[in-house]
């Protein structure tokens, strides 16, 4: 019975993924204020950030690409916000090219590298300096997505039999449907 309990809690700690690695996640600067890089990030050039939100475009460029990301917050999960609160936009810049219809606008990424200044361009007809950082690693995010026609009243929460692995009777828990899969690319 022991070995079984044991084998359900890895098989679930095993399922568990943050899309960036602890090596990175453990060399983050943690005197960088999101909002301060926005306002001035060559004061921030060198430092380690982890970055996330949802791709404008990705411009390949003769020996290097570069993805704008409007930014959105990281939860402590390494999901990002779902709602339209940003600071900004900001830049992935990475050597070599990377496909454009992979990194695609709209898809979600998450990186984590170093600031190495800022980047003047604009957004529509507006002047705007953008923060670049260099990623160390880089990946996107696919959400899964509820069924359009099935709207569940208990969403993301069920109640029913849990008759699991012998584990029988009625229960309340956590539907996991909905959560983040992490891609690496």
């Amino acid at each position: 019975m022991r070995v079984f309990i044991v084998f359900i809690f890895l098989t679930f700690v095993g399922c568990t993924h943050y899309p960036i690695s602890d090596n990175i996640r453990a060399s983050l600067d943690p005197t960088v204020s999101v909002a301060g890089l926005f306002e001035s990030p060559d004061a921030y050039i060198g430092k380690r950030v982890m970055m996330g939100g949802n791709i404008v475009q990705t411009r390949n460029l003769p020996d290097q690409s570069e993805i704008e990301v409007v930014q959105k917050s990281i939860d402590s999960y390494g999901n990002l916000d779902t709602g339209d609160a940003t600071l900004g936009r900001f830049i992935f810049r990475r050597p070599g090219y990377l496909e454009s219809e992979v990194y695609a606008k709209g898809r979600d990424i998450i990186g984590a590298g170093v600031i190495v200044g800022s980047q003047s361009g604009k957004i529509g007809d507006r002047d705007y300096q953008f923060p670049v950082i260099e990623p160390e690693e880089m990946n996107l995010i696919q959400q899964y997505r509820n069924y359009p026609y099935y709207n569940d009243p208990f969403y993301p929460y069920y109640y029913g039999y849990g008759g699991f692995g012998g584990f029988g009777g009625y229960g309340f828990g956590h539907n996991f449907y909905g959560h983040h899969f992490y891609g690496h690319h």
